[in-house]
């Protein structure tokens, strides 16, 4: 498998978005105008996009937003290696606090990569969020 990363929102991660967010979970709003600001990173295995996420500078921290990977994929830690791959980034780009918007449902994964909750949770599209935020170790 291998990670690439990308300055604007390549087919790869649309095309994944769509199936993860928009058919499997009914989300409409899926693009907006933070595409065109950030970074988009996208897991290949053998040439096939399987995962994807974006970030973006926001005030004085880092958003992860729209991880995502196919379903066939999960469970094969490849969240894991999105997440990894956009702290990195952040890293070389000197940031030194990351938030993201997350499921509910999936607050479990990302409390075992060092994220906790604050604030309260909130709805996205009738899907319970909640913000988590992680300090950057150097």
């Amino acid at each position: 498998m291998n990670t690439k990363i990308f300055t604007i929102l390549p087919q790869e991660a649309k095309n994944i978005r769509i199936e993860v967010f928009m058919k499997e979970q009914g989300f409409e709003n899926e693009f907006d105008e933070i595409d065109t600001i950030s970074h988009h990173i996208v897991v290949f295995d053998e040439g096939k996009p399987i995962g994807t996420c974006r970030f973006f500078k926001e005030n004085n921290h880092y958003t992860i937003g729209r991880v995502a990977v196919l379903k066939k994929y999960r469970n094969l830690h490849i969240g894991n290696s999105l997440l990894e791959s956009a702290e990195n980034e952040i890293k070389k780009l000197h940031g030194d606090l990351i938030v993201v918007h997350a499921q509910v449902r999936i607050r479990p994964f990302y409390e075992k990569q060092g994220y906790i909750q604050f604030g309260q949770i909130d709805d996205d599209e009738g899907v319970p969020h909640v913000w988590m935020k992680k300090k950057i170790q150097y």
